[in-house]
């Protein structure tokens, strides 16, 4: 290689305009490009898409109806506005909403059918459960009775018994409020209450809107456009009156707008700090050729992302001050090298090659492993690095020999330090203190366990969530039981079967369809208990008719009521439950999606599926070919509490077919995920360098030598992040591997000064050094977590690093010892 190297650099020399075919070819095609690139800050790049549990779990959750639905809570900030003021701008409010970014708004609740009490009526045989069956038990007794039809004998003097008079003739007893506290049991805002004619709170202070969009809570364009269209809607409220809005795609759009943020402002910190180093210590007209050298790796390393991905991360250029600190490294390693002495550059060009190949192939390989990620944004990131290394080495090795000199000064002709007894003694004293700093700070590390903490929560929206949720009553953190299957008995049985398992004590906090819509089952068994309690209840219907004409009644007067307790009962179903006019409240926990007919379904995934249709498949339990057009998911709400999520194990969800998801889970999956993912990187990244370094060098030392830097730098970066109180998250691993490759480089290059007593190294490892913490420590400015905890990392890991190569190496190994 080494060979290779020296005489491409004399054909070339006798070549020039092959140089600049070259360059001019290369820079055609990554023109070519990135014109076509399309970028987008989809979230969905952050998070896994390898089918693995932590996956199907967050696909799961996009299927669920809340995440497409927006929270408008309007506040009447003076009291004249409070009540029907309000209710009538929020009424005129709703009609305004009506757009592309909505498909439904609603402020009120659905049309309900003018014998909605009646068919409430209706529902009771079938949901004749043990509870119902005490209700009904207490309302015909003599005494209740009475009570009721005198009730109804008052309402009837007045304007709505006008409207209630066939209710009251068909239901005189009011057995429909069993039905209707079911439905009411459904109600996941506490506070919620219809006065003058929208939701309401009680104290008329706080209206409601409630509006669907069709935007995906992962699509960070749209989620960005429809900020903007709330913030134009915003403008248009009266004086008065203020608004808070709760909704997943804000949190969308305040991660897309910080990113691009973030790159805007840690670019121009890199230009800033990079700029004050070639000041510094690159005067030279060939800083020129020097700084070209990143621009190109960065160019080719974006082409590979854009031809690879339509459309592409914008975080992933967003890791550009990191190319940029690295890929000039090369370039001033043998910049320093050529100026070391007067040898011919040719024979420089073979001492400075050896470095530089094997510290490229390190960083590649260990980058190159992160393309294996579950990650599809670090698989991003991988390609966009390790191309741009590759082009930064053979652009080092091939093309700058030929339009730099390398430095002239003085201080490229200085090895790495030589110190005395007493000085050998301080370095190694201060290096033993940070060693032991970093042990104790890497004890205290541990993973990110909080899947939100993976993007930014800003302050504002946080402050938002919390005011909605105590205005409206609505639980803190809550679990979501899913059960999917083609038939909606299946998963109603299943939800409910599963739920049975939970203490008297849970159950009063479940948020579940199935008390409303049982089983057929259950509902078979439920009539049967109906005809049997008339039965042993024959007195009922004359001892209504007696107190009914003792109080003014006609004899005939509730025939409707007598009707119906001898009639046959009909089933509860969702067309019934449409036809009351719940539809929305039964959208909100029952989805329904489009499966192609001949569909193959297998148990890991819905790999033949469309996106919409595939995200509620997840955890069945069948397969083959299905022959039915629908597939329905039914939603519980739950506590996330440990007991709810210690009885869903995993062998009751296989049981029963549910699969309850909750933070504390996604945070337990998450760090599960980061744990597997960290170890084995870290272990297949340093595996493979030190079969590099030991195939190159071949002597233990050498190794070791080659191979502490990385080490120490791993291990301060550990050490920052445990005594920050910084959790480990996916990008700290990504942050890790690049400590790994950069460290080893430091390693190499001091390794070979030592070994070779080389000129210039020291010099080169300083510069170089600043500039890759100039890149990294660029994003410590950036607001999203992501890029933070990448720059922190490296920062932190490079920190300490380069010194190690400077001075810890020099002080523990010599040319005579390192050779040995």
């Amino acid at each position: 290689m080494i060979r290779f190297v020296s005489n491409a650099y004399i054909y070339l020399a006798q070549r020039k305009w092959l140089l600049l075919l070259v360059m001019g070819g290369m820079m055609l095609c990554c023109v070519l490009s990135l014109s076509s690139m399309k970028l987008e800050e989809r979230i969905s790049y952050l998070l896994p898409d390898d089918k693995s549990v932590l996956s199907n779990d967050l696909d799961l959750i996009q299927s669920a109806p809340l995440q497409h639905r927006i929270l408008i809570t309007l506040h009447a900030v003076n009291d004249d506005l409070v009540g029907a003021p309000l209710a009538k701008l929020t009424d005129q409010l709703t009609r305004t909403m009506q757009s592309s970014f909505f498909t439904k708004v609603a402020c009120k609740p659905d049309s309900l059918n003018p014998n909605f009490f009646i068919g409430l009526r209706d529902l009771v045989p079938s949901l004749f459960s043990n509870g119902v069956q005490n209700a009904v038990s207490q309302a015909i007794t003599a005494d209740n009775i009475a009570k009721a039809l005198t009730s109804q004998k008052h309402t009837l003097g007045t304007m709505e018994g006008v409207l209630k008079a066939s209710t009251i003739a068909a239901d005189p007893l009011n057995l429909h409020r069993t039905a209707l506290q079911k439905i009411a049991s459904l109600a996941y805002m506490k506070n919620l209450r219809i006065l003058h004619g929208v939701y309401m709170t009680e104290d008329g202070k706080h209206s409601l809107i409630m509006a669907t969009t069709p935007v995906m809570t992962t699509d960070s364009r749209a989620s960005v456009a429809l900020e903007q269209e709330l913030e134009r809607i915003s403008n248009t409220l009266p004086k008065g009156v203020t608004w808070t809005l709760l909704g997943a795609q804000r949190y969308t759009a305040a991660n897309a707008l910080t990113i691009k943020n973030d790159i805007k402002t840690t670019s121009v910190i890199a230009c800033i700090a990079l700029l004050g180093i070639v000041v510094c210590f690159l005067r030279t007209k060939q800083v020129f050729f020097l700084l070209l050298l990143p621009l190109l790796s960065y160019c080719a390393g974006a082409a590979a992302v854009a031809t690879g991905w339509k459309p592409a991360s914008a975080m992933t250029f967003g890791f550009g001050p990191i190319l940029v600190g690295m890929t000039i490294d090369f370039g001033l390693h043998l910049y320093y090298v050529l100026g070391s002495n007067t040898a011919p550059k040719r024979d420089l060009l073979q001492k400075a090659s050896v470095p530089i190949v094997i510290s490229g192939l390190t960083t590649i390989a260990a980058f190159a492993l992160l393309m294996f990620s579950p990650v599809p944004g670090l698989r991003q990131l991988s390609v966009f690095i390790t191309i741009g290394l590759l082009t930064a080495v053979v652009l080092t090795l091939f093309i700058l020999p030929h339009v730099i000199s390398g430095h002239t000064g003085h201080i490229a002709s200085k090895p790495l330090p030589q110190f005395s007894h007493n000085h050998r003694a301080a370095v190694l004293t201060v290096t033993a203190v940070v060693f032991i700093l970093g042990c104790v700070g890497s004890s205290q590390l541990h993973f990110q366990d909080h899947i939100r903490a993976m993007g930014v929560r800003p302050a504002a929206l946080l402050q938002a969530e919390k005011d909605i949720r105590n205005i409206w009553g609505i639980k803190g953190e809550e679990a979501l039981l899913f059960a999917s299957g083609t038939s909606i008995d299946e998963i109603v049985r299943n939800t409910s079967d599963s739920i049975a398992l939970l203490s008297p004590e849970d159950k009063k906090s479940v948020v579940s369809l199935t008390p409303l819509l049982p089983s057929r089952q259950r509902q078979q068994e439920n009539r049967q208990h109906w005809r049997k309690f008339w039965e042993a209840h024959p007195s009922v219907a004359s001892t209504v008719q007696a107190k009914g004409v003792a109080l003014g009644f006609s004899k005939h007067a509730f025939t409707p009521f007598y009707d119906f307790i001898h009639a046959s009962p009909q089933a509860v179903t969702v067309g019934s439950l449409r036809n009351l006019g719940i539809g929305s409240l039964l959208d909100s926990l029952l989805v329904e999606r489009s499966v192609s007919p001949q569909t193959e379904i297998d148990v890991e995934g819905t790999s033949g599926l469309p996106m919409a249709a595939t995200s509620t498949v997840g955890y069945s339990n069948f397969s083959g070919v299905l022959d039915t057009s629908n597939f329905y998911t039914l939603i519980s709400y739950l506590p996330d509490t440990h007991t709810i999520n210690s009885v869903f194990t995993p062998e009751i969800e296989k049981k029963y077919d549910v699969r309850l998801i909750s933070g504390s889970r996604l945070g337990k999956e998450l760090a599960s995920v980061l744990t597997g993912t960290f170890v084995r990187f870290i272990a297949y990244a340093f595996a493979i360098i030190v079969v590099i370094i030991l195939l190159v060098h071949r002597v233990v030392k050498q190794c070791i030598c080659a191979l502490l830097p990385a080490c120490f730098g791993l291990l301060m970066m550990g050490g920052v992040l445990g005594l920050l109180n910084r959790p480990l998250s996916i990008f700290s691993v990504a942050g890790a591997l690049l400590v790994l490759g950069h460290g080893v480089d430091y390693g190499v290059y001091a390794t070979h000064a030592i070994k070779k007593n080389s000129l210039g190294t020291s010099q080169a490892i300083f510069v170089s050094g600043l500039t890759s913490l100039a890149g990294f420590g660029s994003l410590l400015f950036a607001d999203h977590p992501a890029l933070f905890d990448m720059g922190l990392s490296v920062f932190s890991g490079l920190l300490a690093a380069m010194p190690c190569a400077l001075l810890v190496l020099p002080a523990l190994f010599s040319k005579d010892t390192i050779s040995s």
